[in-house]
């Protein structure tokens, strides 16, 4: 099996035209807690991700606002990348990359002018869909997520189902999610299989509140 690599974040140079490829670097920073036991934590790694033109071309995205962006790129690490092109302690060779939609919030506390589109558009929305949209907590990506995925592609192990996580991990993890709207921090399981090894209070209680999916960490 390919070995496979996911990496999330904002690219840190221009990009580099080869002619037939392109290529930059991103940078992912450590996440900040390890799994217990593990004296060690991760630092941050630079990458330079190789893509083919097509694959640019798909995003839509000019050059000069493509540093702007945020990514997530899916693909295989690779040690035949030029040195002179491969700035990055790590070369990777994209198969997918998908720009991740941020919600600016200095756009959402911006006020309005009067008689515009988007006002008018708002005095049409009904009450009850207005009361709806402002319950709903703004979702906000702990540290250290490496991506999103939905609980029924998790698979927890038999040794986690036997027991109840503790009332008072619950109510810290179902704090979060009503402010946050995600549990507190990413849940950790395994990149090729899916598996959950940390983190079960997490799922227990994301399941509980039926969460569509969860931050996790490889």
């Amino acid at each position: 099996m390919a070995h496979k690599i996911t990496v999330t974040g904002c690219p840190t140079s221009s990009i580099q035209d080869y002619g037939k490829y392109l290529a930059f670097d991103m940078e992912e920073k450590g996440s900040p807690n390890a799994p217990k036991g593990i004296p060690f934590k991760s630092n941050a790694i630079t990458y330079t991700v190789v893509l083919s033109l097509k694959q640019f071309n798909k995003l839509n995205i000019n050059q000069e606002e493509f540093s702007q962006r945020r990514f997530v790129v899916q693909g295989e690490p690779c040690l035949d990348i030029p040195f002179e092109q491969c700035k990055g302690e790590i070369g990777v060779i994209c198969m997918q990359i998908q720009e991740i939609e941020v919600k600016r919030k200095e756009e959402k506390g911006k006020p309005q002018k009067k008689g515009s589109r988007a006002q008018k558009k708002e005095d049409h929305t009904p009450k009850e869909e207005k009361k709806k949209e402002e319950a709903k907590p703004q979702v906000l990506a702990p540290e250290g997520t490496r991506e999103w995925m939905t609980l029924e592609d998790i698979k927890v192990p038999e040794t986690f189902l036997k027991f109840t996580p503790g009332m008072a991990k619950q109510k810290a993890v179902e704090e979060s999610i009503e402010k946050n709207g995600t549990v507190d921090k990413p849940i950790i399981i395994n990149p090729d299989t899916h598996e959950l090894l940390d983190s079960y209070s997490r799922y227990y209680v994301a399941k509980q509140k039926k969460l569509d999916r969860v931050p996790v960490y490889y």
